[in-house]
């Protein structure tokens, strides 16, 4: 923020908090030592007031911006999960929509990162056995040190799809990293940035 603006919105919340300030301590009389206590007290829920609109207004920026500014490139945070994953230069993490982790959206690449459930395939022969109600071709399968790799297409009604499902366990933390890509490009960035998740 420009320092000009800064100082009009600073004394715009000063006259504010002065005018509660004096409000409330006009029962003790106008004295100076009142008229000092209640500028002190001014100017402290000034600050306190003026930091809780600034949070507020960056965090309506973050959320209007898709919930992060866009990264570099390379390794960024995934703050949720006390991780980090490579991704291209412009990609954004945001909040995973309805769990818990992160989502990953830039060019070529879009994929959900979030904590394992009681519900999320443990084994590449489980993930296989959900795949089957999408009806999978060219399944592939890989086998991590630390967990494994499951990708494979079907055609729907929008043309054809590409699944990827990663599980990983990274320390303590189990991941699901997971993506359905409209091509086979895009599966492949996602397995990229899958595995290159690290503590």
């Amino acid at each position: 923020m420009r320092p000009e603006m800064e100082k009009t919105k600073m004394h715009a919340w000063k006259t504010f908090a002065l005018i509660g300030a004096l409000a409330l301590g006009a029962c003790g009389g106008n004295d100076a030592e009142a008229e000092a206590e209640a500028e002190q007290a001014a100017n402290e829920l000034a600050e306190a007031l003026g930091g809780a609109l600034d949070q507020a207004a960056e965090e309506a920026a973050e959320e209007a911006a898709g919930g992060a500014a866009e990264a570099a490139g390379g390794d960024v945070a995934l703050p949720d999960l006390d991780l980090q994953i490579a991704v291209p230069a412009g990609s954004r993490v945001g909040a995973a929509i309805g769990a818990e982790g992160h989502m990953i959206t830039g060019p070529g690449l879009a994929l959900t990162v979030s904590p394992a459930t009681d519900g999320s395939p443990e084994t590449l022969d489980a993930a296989k056995e959900d795949a089957e109600m999408y009806s999978p071709t060219n399944v592939q399968e890989e086998t991590l040190e630390d967990g494994w790799v499951l990708t494979y297409e079907n055609t729907g009604g929008m043309g054809s799809n590409y699944f990827v499902t990663v599980r990983r366990t990274i320390g303590e933390t189990t991941i699901m990293c997971s993506t359905t890509a409209s091509s086979a490009e895009q599966q492949a960035a996602a397995v990229e940035a899958c595995k290159s998740i690290h503590g």
